[in-house]
């Protein structure tokens, strides 16, 4: 439509060549020697659902106004009001109504004659015409006759002696419209398909679009081709990316596609719209006089666009060359699928290569913290074997404790990491007192903080209770209060508190532990959370440890939908910040 509502009539010109139509145009003179009828119009389908006259011969009137222009295909009048005839419909004028007749006005044409006055005269609102179809009934154009030199309607005799002497004629239209739409198309689908074998194998998407790109421009000799993924930023199309990313979406779902000129924008089975700024832009960005965009997808989805660009003074896009950019897109879809299903297998090797490097780093890790304590145990073992003073006896006995210690911790953390890393192990839910919780380990840990000269500090809110699996919590708090705890140094000082306090209108509760112990690297703050991780500062290894506590209190915490967060500063200290929903996970979004 145009800005006023108007309906503007579809670009002309769009149908075939130059050569193509003057065979046509002699067609349509032997059709009218033949059919002794003075005035004979050939309209063809268009691959995007107009139908073109493309051949008037006998009117140089109705040749002015018509000849390139196209009308949508609307075949209602013709069967409604049509008088078959031996594959023939006369339209004659008395049947036309109000709206035809406006049809007709804007998309035929009225000679400027007198009816004949004869009895059963030829009326200049008359119309004959001839739907042509081929053999599998497909409709490719219409065929009309108007000033019969006889000035008469058509009879059956009539009828049946026009096709005895044209016939031939109509297969031969057929013939040639149907030629144009798949001869410069299969030529074109060729050159297209050479240069896609030419792609090397294996890209990822953007490589591929990149390749594809610059192989179709070259193959076809247009002035750009753009393989566009969907999403892709374009530049000079800000304003209008959301609006055309639609746009090629809806034309996918109708297979369509979009003729960009720089008045007028066409779109299948869509009016005509003036052509956005944007796209003006991009015209005169790349010297471009008209742009075809075909929309790529495979099934439902939506892949991205194949965009093509002619220069300035080059002619109109045709329907053979549209059919074959579509047949070209969906080669294109092949491809990036292809290019796709590369790149998630690289993605997944990469994964799998790292779990493999992650238990090998495993193993190693777990090989290194258990070979001290078995060398404690194995070497105290063989002291005891010997006669040893009383003393030495219970240096080693107390060795062996800590050694023993040392592995049952790592087992019980190994034990835990293991329960609350699996979605399927189907812990309870019960009501946990938060607020007696971090208390009773507050003061199951002051005893340790003070033998190490570290001041502990807790400040925690009564009524604190949540819905969450009691042992997790537990082990949570413990860890957090503990780990702050062992990387703090004499003199230094620990603080946890335990607040009510809502995120995005979810009630949940908040614990902070803070410390001014040693702190952590900027490098290594988002390496914590992983097991076995453990700090490359001498000052942090020359502290015992597992490398599992921040990783079970990262899985705790994720387990009931929970955030928790880390800033952490070398020789400053370490704040952790825990948010748990008072909600069971599961009703948790």
């Amino acid at each position: 439509m145009s800005d006023d509502g108007a309906w503007a009539r579809p670009r002309g010109q769009a149908w075939g060549n130059q050569s193509q139509r003057a065979v046509l145009h002699a067609v349509a003179e032997d059709v009218a020697t033949r059919t002794h009828y003075k005035v004979v119009a050939v309209e063809a389908l268009r691959s995007d659902g107009y139908l073109e006259f493309v051949a008037i011969v006998g009117d140089d009137g109705a040749r002015d106004k018509m000849l390139g222009q196209a009308s949508p295909l609307e075949l209602d009048h013709i069967l409604s009001l049509g008088q078959e005839m031996d594959g023939w419909r006369h339209i004659p004028s008395e049947r036309l109504d109000d709206e035809t007749r406006a049809w007709l006005d804007e998309y035929g044409h009225k000679p400027d004659v007198p009816a004949s006055g004869l009895p059963n005269g030829w009326d200049p609102d008359d119309q004959l015409v001839r739907l042509l179809e081929n053999e599998d009934g497909e409709l490719r154009g219409i065929l009309y006759l108007d000033e019969p030199l006889s000035g008469l309607r058509p009879t059956p005799e009539v009828v049946a002696a026009i096709n005895a002497e044209a016939g031939v004629l109509f297969d031969a239209i057929v013939s040639i419209v149907e030629r144009e739409l798949y001869g410069e198309q299969v030529r074109m689908v060729t050159r297209a398909r050479r240069a896609i074998e030419g792609v090397r194998p294996g890209l990822g998407v953007d490589d591929l679009m990149t390749e594809l790109s610059g192989a179709l421009r070259e193959a076809l000799d247009l002035a750009s081709v753009d393989v566009v993924a969907a999403g892709s930023f374009v530049a000079d199309l800000e304003d209008d990316q959301v609006s055309m990313a639609d746009v090629m979406r809806r034309q996918w779902e109708r297979r369509g596609h979009v003729v960009v000129e720089r008045d007028r924008t066409w779109s299948m089975q869509e009016n005509s719209i003036e052509t956005p700024p944007s796209l003006t832009r991009l015209l005169d960005t790349h010297g471009l006089g008209s742009g075809l965009l075909v929309p790529i997808g495979a099934g439902d989805e939506y892949l991205g666009t194949l965009a093509m660009g002619r220069a300035l003074d080059a002619p109109r896009w045709i329907a053979s060359e549209i059919n074959a950019a579509t047949i070209v897109a969906a080669d294109v879809a092949r491809l990036v699928l292809e290019a796709r299903l590369v790149e998630r297998e690289r993605a997944l090797n990469a994964e799998l290569r790292s779990v493999s490097d992650y238990r090998h780093d495993m193993v190693l890790t777990l090989a290194h913290e258990l070979r001290n304590p078995v060398s404690v145990l194995f070497t105290h073992l063989e002291l005891l074997d010997e006669e040893l003073p009383p003393e030495e006896v219970r240096e080693s006995l107390d060795a062996l404790g800590r050694a023993a210690r040392r592995i049952e911790d790592m087992v019980a953390d190994l034990m835990t990491l293991a329960s609350v890393s699996d979605p399927e192990r189907g812990a309870a839910m019960v009501e946990v007192d938060l607020s007696s919780l971090v208390c009773e380990t507050s003061e199951f840990l002051t005893s340790t903080a003070s033998l190490a000269g570290i001041e502990l500090q807790v400040e925690v809110a009564d009524g604190l209770v949540l819905t969450g699996d009691h042992v997790g919590l537990e082990r949570m708090v413990t860890n957090l209060l503990s780990n702050a705890v062992k990387y703090t140094a004499a003199g230094g000082r620990v603080s946890v508190t335990a607040q009510p306090a809502a995120r995005r209108a979810v009630d949940g509760i908040r614990i902070t532990c803070t410390d001014n112990g040693i702190g952590i690297r900027a490098d290594e703050v988002d390496k914590v959370f992983a097991p076995f991780f453990r700090s490359s500062s001498p000052e942090a290894r020359r502290r015992p440890g597992t490398g599992l506590g921040l990783a079970i209190i990262e899985r705790v915490v994720t387990g009931h939908h929970g955030t928790v967060r880390l800033d952490s500063e070398v020789g400053v200290g370490s704040t952790f910040d825990v948010w748990l929903p008072l909600a069971p996970p599961d009703e948790v979004e």
